[in-house]
């Protein structure tokens, strides 16, 4: 009887959003292969690594990739960032053969990223089948951020270099443009789905039936918000799914209800927050409107609005909107807008298609994912 394939996932910890790609893939993964030996690369918390993915798994602590200083959710520490990148890059080859090391140890029969680039290239290297799967790439986001910088062009040339080393790249809907990458596939997107139940939540919450509910959600980075300064609309009420010093009644810690955080999602009437795959997917392909903050910097804030207003509702405030706690005129627009049909995460299905290929053939390599440009 053959063995059981091994499937390395890196997971980049610049944020929750690269977790909530890859989690509904692996999960789905799993049902259709039992048997599959999972490890996990990241320096996300385990505890949360956990709760997303809903495995067995070997769990190994390490930053995969040089990641973006932030000052805050949406503000990147450019001079930081910068010296964190060339830090990596002046490191490159020792890191490699750490690297290409580590990977002789574990032996995997596929690696997945999300989306550090030199575990592609040690993985090429050691004759290790590898994707790629994410909605931006660190090329188009630090040449985004540093293009012109002295030592950039070298910069950027190696992480081209180890996505291109990939199989594929699988960008999942949303997905920024990279015209760069000949193995660029693009998916559906994903996203988890939640069962709404708005009647069960307000219950829990004691509120009345027609209290309009704002679930707050910055991503995984800690962010100082000035609640205080917030609007205080009657009949809305503001829910935070984080520890935090709420200055007033109508502003909800909801950490503790019993029920599943994307029900809770799924439930209520739109959410606050700020350019970001995860959330953007989630609450479009569950059906509730987006009330977003600016964020021009961002190299992919332009693809996900565009795709956020096409696909759902998604109204935009400004910085000093957010601060002042001047949008109460922007989410009274948003929650009148009339629901669009959700559309369905059809990317973990094409995702798992390619994975599933790659490691159900003998010893665990089967056939190269689909050549198409767009699986969708």
């Amino acid at each position: 009887m053959s063995r059981a394939p091994h499937l390395l996932l890196a997971i980049s910890g610049h944020g929750y959003g690269h977790l909530a790609q890859c989690a509904p893939v692996i999960n789905t993964l799993v049902r259709q292969l039992p048997g599959l030996r999972l490890t996990l690369m990241s320096a996300l918390p385990e505890q949360l690594l956990r709760q997303r993915i809903k495995a067995d798994f070997s769990c190994i602590d390490a930053e995969t990739d040089p990641v973006l200083c932030m000052r805050s959710a949406w503000e990147v520490d450019m001079p930081a960032s910068l010296a964190v990148f060339r830090e990596f890059y002046r490191r490159r080859t020792d890191l490699l053969d750490e690297t290409r090391t580590q990977l002789r140890m574990l032996k995997p029969d596929l690696v997945l990223a999300n989306i550090p680039w030199l575990l592609l290239t040690a993985a090429a290297q050691e004759g290790i089948p590898a994707i790629a799967l994410c909605s931006l790439n660190w090329a188009v986001i630090f040449n985004g951020y540093f293009a012109g910088e002295p030592g950039a062009a070298d910069i950027h040339e190696q992480i081209l270099a180890g996505y291109r080393a990939a199989e594929a790249f699988l960008a999942p809907e949303p997905a920024l443009p990279m015209p760069e990458l000949p193995n660029y596939r693009v998916l559906g997107p994903i996203a988890r789905l939640g069962t709404a139940r708005p009647a069960r939540l307000r219950e829990q919450l004691d509120l009345p039936a027609d209290t309009q509910l704002v679930l707050v959600g910055l991503g995984g980075i800690n962010t100082g918000l000035p609640l205080a300064n917030w609007p205080q609309p009657e009949g809305v009420a503001w829910l935070f799914p984080q520890a935090l010093d709420l200055p007033r009644t109508d502003m909800i810690d909801c950490r503790g209800l019993d029920m599943p955080m994307i029900d809770l999602l799924a439930s209520v009437d739109a959410v606050l927050t700020k350019p970001g795959y995860g959330t953007y997917t989630e609450a479009v392909c569950n059906g509730v409107p987006l009330l977003t903050l600016e964020r021009p910097d961002w190299p992919e804030t332009a693809y996900l609005n565009a795709w956020a207003q096409e696909q759902g509702c998604l109204r935009e405030m400004s910085v000093e909107q957010f601060s002042n706690g001047s949008f109460s005129g922007v989410l009274a627009e948003l929650l009148r807008l009339p629901r669009k049909k959700s559309p369905p995460p059809t990317g973990i299905r094409q995702a798992v298609e390619c994975l599933l290929a790659r490691l159900s053939g003998p010893g665990g390599a089967g056939t190269p994912p689909p050549g198409p440009r767009h699986l969708i």
